[in-house]
């Protein structure tokens, strides 16, 4: 075995050897990064598409100037090709005027890809946004607003032990200092005759597939998590309302 084969075998070993070390570690982020810079455009042609309004009359015209660029192009090489030329010699090719528009077109292409690459990298350069963002403090604001939202539970369970009534329960909360800031971002419902006890779920309907929701039972027990696909086969509304 040569020398540069053995040291290619080593440095693939080494770098298997690592992947593998770091996914026994839960550490996905370097291969997320490195999917995300293979293939991380798919996933925004994916998302933008859609959102594309196809202006045909512009397509067409486009169109119209390319052909009538090429054509000209094509006729104008061709005279002045033979003009420089014996008599008798080949004439034009049809496909350097094809290569020469397609050469034209790529360079374009290639003039606003590096304007917008400079436009990026001085936005990058100049903006006050973030530029990563912690997977570690998202999970922290998940379990904290969990937390959150479990506490509220309990503490309804027992105003609904001493007495309150099950609609009643959210304003009653919002007026309690100690769970008015928790009740402002949470609604307190009553469950239903299948799914007994108190569900919490954020006010906002757009964090329900982040925050998610909370069951316990009428006494504040048995705390238990609740998917946004459990919350609309309970029939909940947005607003909290059934």
């Amino acid at each position: 075995m040569s020398r540069q084969r053995f040291l290619g075998t080593g440095l693939g070993l080494g770098v298997m050897f690592l992947m593998c070390f770091g996914l026994t570690l839960g550490q996905v982020w370097w291969l997320s990064a490195l999917l995300t810079l293979a293939f991380g455009w798919l996933s925004f042609l994916g998302r933008v598409l859609p959102l594309v309004h196809w202006r045909w009359d512009s397509l067409a015209a486009t169109l119209a100037v390319g052909a009538a660029l090429g054509v000209g192009s094509h006729l104008f090489l061709r005279a002045l090709w033979r003009r420089w030329h014996a008599r008798g010699a080949p004439a034009w090719p049809v496909r350097w005027s094809v290569s020469l528009l397609a050469l034209l077109v790529l360079l374009f292409a290639a003039t606003m890809a590096t304007v917008g690459a400079a436009h990026h990298v001085g936005w990058l350069l100049t903006t006050r946004e973030p530029l990563v963002e912690s997977s570690w403090a998202r999970m922290k604001q998940r379990a904290s607003e969990r937390d959150e939202a479990e506490r509220l539970c309990r503490f309804a369970g027992l105003q609904s032990q001493a007495g309150v009534a099950p609609e009643r329960l959210a304003a009653v909360l919002l007026g309690l200092p100690d769970t008015q800031d928790a009740a402002e971002r949470w609604f307190v419902l009553p469950g239903t005759p299948e799914s007994p006890g108190l569900l919490v779920f954020p006010r906002d309907p757009r964090e329900w597939e982040r925050a998610g929701a909370v069951r316990c039972g009428a006494g504040g027990e048995d705390v238990t998590p609740v998917s946004a696909e459990e919350l609309a086969r309970l029939g909940v509304l947005p607003g909290g309302g059934r």
